[in-house]
């Protein structure tokens, strides 16, 4: 598989584009997060210069809007175009005893914690009645779901129950090791890619829901660089200098929405490699075969500048 990370467009740096990284073949796609209906424009425009595709598998890390704003319409354009599709997500009701039990307070029904869960996890259970709606296959990101080839390896049921009670005791936003309960357990998703390169996606997670982090060669820093993150992912690391790092940093001049400016100034004064940041433009791996770069990356290619080449 190649991978493809969404970038901005147009050089605007001022809209929420969120997370989309794309994984794919001749025949499959795997969209990582589609948070803004730009996203699905650019979806569009990729299965029209791939046509040989007919597998479309969506995976939701998680239920922040960034994430999650380019479903609905890319879903209903693969819905028109008669596409297979498989949805993957948290599935919350699946564990709504578990939820209940970590809660047990003994004023709680099951009935009412079901519905506390819909209401808490909304873009989640719109996508779902959507994909349900279309005919859409729907799958329980759950550890060991494979994607094609890939598989799903976090978070476990005990962490995002975890979070599901969390978020629904407090009235108010808390977090969970620094990220907002929304973020904490994103989907994590693992990808061996054409360059035999092994790569971990990870939307918005907490780093201590992230697991066996040096089995990997490529790691999405999460929650789009945002700096203690991943300062806590390279202590972690036995040798956080051998790794490749991405950044999926399309926040836009959102103050609280991560960004990756101060993590790149500490990666510099560190003397860390650059990591790969879709905020200089389309990352792919392997490089695109436009132009003479025969790198194995790509980085900066501005979406507006050139009719790039999937």
């Amino acid at each position: 598989m190649k991978l493809k990370a969404l970038s901005h467009y147009n050089g605007d740096m001022d809209t929420r584009f969120g997370d989309c990284i794309l994984l794919y073949d001749t025949t499959s796609l795997v969209v990582y997060d589609c948070g803004h209906i730009q996203h699905t424009e650019e979806i569009k425009k990729f299965l029209r210069k791939n046509n040989l595709i007919s597998q479309i598998h969506i995976i939701i890390s998680h239920n922040d809007s960034d994430h999650t704003d380019g479903v609905e319409s890319l879903m209903e354009h693969l819905h028109s175009k008669g596409y297979y599709v498989t949805l993957y997500s948290s599935l919350y009701l699946k564990s709504a005893r578990k939820v209940l039990e970590l809660l047990d307070d003994g004023r709680r029904t099951l009935p009412a914690t079901k519905q506390h869960i819909l209401e808490t996890f909304d873009n989640i259970k719109d996508i779902v009645e959507k994909a349900q709606e279309y005919g859409f296959s729907i799958e329980n990101a759950t550890v060991g779901t494979k994607v094609l080839s890939g598989s799903i390896v976090g978070p476990t049921e005990d962490e995002f129950a975890g979070v599901v009670a969390q978020a629904i005791e407090d009235a108010k936003t808390t977090k969970i090791d620094g990220e907002t309960v929304m973020n904490a357990a994103s989907v994590q998703l693992k990808y061996k890619l054409t360059n035999a390169e092994i790569v971990l996606l990870c939307g918005d997670a907490s780093p201590t829901y992230l697991h066996r982090l040096d089995n990997y060669d490529l790691i999405q820093l999460p929650h789009h660089g945002k700096l203690d993150s991943a300062k806590e992912i390279f202590d972690t690391l036995k040798d956080s200098y051998g790794k490749s790092y991405l950044i999926s940093d399309n926040t836009g001049s959102g103050a609280t929405s991560g960004g990756s400016d101060k993590l790149v100034e500490y990666m510099k004064n560190e003397r860390y490699s650059p990591a790969l940041n879709t905020k200089n433009g389309v990352i792919s791996i392997p490089a695109n075969t436009y132009g003479n770069n025969s790198s194995n990356r790509t980085q900066g290619v501005k979406l507006g500048e050139m009719d790039y080449k999937f």
